[in-house]
């Protein structure tokens, strides 16, 4: 029997063998798998699209149908009042600062000490790098008390410096960066060396420029996670011209009569700088996780 060969076909036939596509099939189990994804997916956008479609209904129109998924009114009402009247935007520039500077002292406290625990080697190294991952199977609630005792006593509560000094330093943020830094080739810093580098220069020239994917997913990690924080502002300050966007919506809620259109308005207001994050950094967190490993 002769094979047919490529140049028995017509030109035309070659073209569309070459421009066919080729054909989709579903099996059962994909297809189920796929709708359980679509489910849980919409599950979870179901909260946001909630949010949305409330903070934009207006007071009267929530009032009259606040349970509906399709809203029948549109208004800025409560986004402006949100913004103006409940000082929403004192809050937030608040949470700004506290996340901006917690974000640059911990990733930078966070990296010299991975630095250390990864490239230096010292009597003790290894039990010292196990305390500080004990720290991470405390309960938060734990150190609430101890924390506070400590900032009370230095006359550091109620200001800017106690909320954020406790969270220069993270048992995570360190463990992330060692692991990144021992995968970099130790014969990058043994090059170094041999020209005169010292050890400050290798950190600064050759270790973080390597690290950048680890270094930033580790900042959105901490900014997200300040700006999120709650328990710890709402103990240390008694300020309102001090609190965060958290607080801020907590008093917020109580001070006008329950006015849920407004609650959900400062809400949304303040969960865009962390879609904004999230969108614009989501594959530097992709790549600093996949290329963090285990070794070690």
């Amino acid at each position: 029997m002769s094979q047919t060969t490529l140049s028995q076909i017509s030109p035309r036939e070659a073209a569309k063998a070459r421009t066919r596509r080729p054909r989709i099939t579903f099996s059962f189990g994909s297809v189920v798998v796929y709708s359980l994804m679509i489910l849980l997916a919409l599950a979870m956008l179901f909260p946001y699209y909630y949010l949305v479609i409330n903070a934009f209904k207006g007071t009267k129109g929530f009032a009259a149908d606040p349970y509906s998924l399709i809203p029948k009114t549109f208004s800025f009402e409560s986004m402006l009042y949100a913004w103006n009247t409940g000082q929403i935007s004192v809050y937030m520039t608040n949470s700004l600062w506290y996340a901006t500077i917690v974000v640059v002292a911990q990733t930078f406290i966070g990296s010299l000490a991975a630095y250390a625990f990864a490239r230096i080697k010292f009597p003790g190294r290894d039990l010292l790098f196990l305390a500080v991952l004990a720290t991470m199977m405390l309960p938060y609630s734990v150190l609430l008390i101890p924390t506070y005792l400590i900032v009370w006593t230095l006359g550091l509560a109620n200001t800017m410096s106690g909320v954020v000094i406790p969270g220069f330093a993270s048992a995570y943020g360190i463990f992330m960066l060692r692991q990144f830094f021992l995968n970099i080739p130790f014969e990058l810093e043994d090059a170094a060396r041999i020209d005169g580098c010292n050890r400050l220069r290798i950190y600064f020239q050759i270790i973080l420029p390597l690290a950048q994917p680890a270094l930033v997913t580790i900042a959105m990690f901490t900014f997200i996670g300040e700006w999120s924080s709650f328990i710890w502002p709402l103990v240390v300050l008694s300020k309102d011209s001090l609190y965060p966007i958290t607080v801020g919506i907590a008093l917020f809620r109580g001070e006008h009569a329950m006015y849920y259109d407004r609650v959900f308005a400062a809400s949304l207001i303040a969960t865009l700088p962390l879609l904004f994050i999230f969108f614009f950094g989501q594959r530097y967190i992709i790549g600093g996780i996949s290329l963090t490993g285990l070794k070690g």
